[in-house]
This record gives structure tokens, C-alpha cells and sequence, in this order.
């Protein structure tokens, strides 16, 4: 009995470490197939870090930009200012014709046949620079009074109409200086009343 053991222990063994050698084997191929992966991810990590590092370097790069781009709106705007200060310097020649309005506004006449209303005058008045005197026309080109530089006048408002109608006068002032002439013009309007018969 002890020589059968012996005999059919003895062929198991060499099969068993056969076995084990393959299994040895296999380990190391794959400790080697990975070791060589590892490898290649770690060349590929190191060929995207220069890219990571040029888009950093891009990124300061490109920093001063928004700084240049702050520069240029001070130089517009002291431009700017350099050339609104110039004209204040220069003064208007010729008469300016600084206010030309109506101080009281006018009225035709109202009421019956038996008892009537006068209507009242227009009052205008005016302001003008760098001229030697003022002339005042009435519904024409024909000068109906001259006066001085600042002043006013209270002037007759002739009413003719239809009742509910408008009656309009233009009044042109002229500014005469030693070298030129300004005007304006000046429109002022009344209602027509109507005079009740009774």
C-alpha cells in the first residue's frame, strides 16, 4: 500500500509546478504589458503639458490688451477738451440778437354795439449785443421807429376779421452794427370777437 502512494505522488508534483511556472510567466508578461501602457500615458501627459503652457503663456500674453485699450479713451477725451476750450475764446462777430418776445400779449375788441371793449396794445421787448442801434418794422420792410440796444415798445393791434377768426401782425427788429445788420422776426396772434348786436 505505501508503494502505491508513493509511485502516484511522484507524476502529480512535476505537473503542479509546470502550473505554477506558466502562471509565473503570465504575471511577469503582464507586469511588462503594463509597465509599457504606463509609459505611453506618461509620453502622452508630456506632450499636453506644453500645449497647457502655451495657453498660459497666450493668456498673459494677451493681458496687456484691455490696459492698451483703457489708454485710448483718455487721449480722445483730453482731445475732446483741448477743443471745446478753443471756440469759447473767439467771440461772435457782428450784432447777436440775444431775446426778441412779446412782454404783453394783445387782445382785439370785444363786447356790444352799445357798449364796447378796446383791445389792448402788444408790448414786445429785445436784447441786442454788438450793434449801435435797433429799428422795428411792422408788417413790411418799412422802419417804423429806431431805439437803442435794449428796449420796448408798446404798439397798436389792429383787429379786421370774421369773428372766431385770428389776426396776425409780424414785427421784424434789425440790429445795425458798424459792419453788419441782424434780424428776426416775430409773429403774434388774436382772436377776432365777436360785437354783439342789440
Amino acid at each position: 500500500m505505501p508503494a502505491r502512494g508513493t509511485t502516484s505522488s511522484a507524476p502529480r508534483r512535476p505537473w503542479f509546478i509546470t502550473v505554477l511556472l506558466a502562471m509565473v510567466i503570465l504575471a511577469v508578461m503582464a507586469g511588462i504589458a503594463l509597465a509599457r501602457l504606463r509609459d505611453t500615458h506618461a509620453a502622452t501627459g508630456l506632450g499636453a503639458s506644453p500645449t497647457t503652457t502655451t495657453e498660459a503663456a497666450a493668456g498673459i500674453a494677451s493681458a496687456p490688451t484691455p490696459q492698451a485699450s483703457t489708454h485710448r479713451p483718455r487721449t480722445a477725451t483730453t482731445r475732446k477738451t483741448k477743443a471745446s476750450t478753443a471756440p469759447t475764446s473767439t467771440a461772435p462777430a457782428g450784432p447777436v440778437i440775444v431775446y426778441f418776445r412779446v412782454a404783453t400779449k394783445p387782445s382785439c375788441p370785444s363786447g356790444t354795439d352799445q357798449v364796447q371793449y378796446q383791445g389792448r396794445p402788444v408790448v414786445l421787448e429785445w436784447k441786442v449785443t454788438g450793434a449801435d442801434k435797433t429799428t422795428l418794422s411792422v408788417d413790411g420792410p418799412g422802419v417804423y421807429n429806431q431805439y437803442g440796444t435794449q428796449g420796448s415798445a408798446t404798439l397798436a393791434f389792429p383787429c379786421n376779421g370774421d369773428p372766431g377768426s385770428y389776426q396776425a401782425h409780424t414785427y421784424t427788429l434789425s440790429g445795425i452794427g458798424p459792419d453788419s445788420t441782424r434780424t428776426r422776426k416775430l409773429t403774434v396772434q388774436a382772436k377776432i370777437n365777436e360785437i354783439a348786436a342789440t
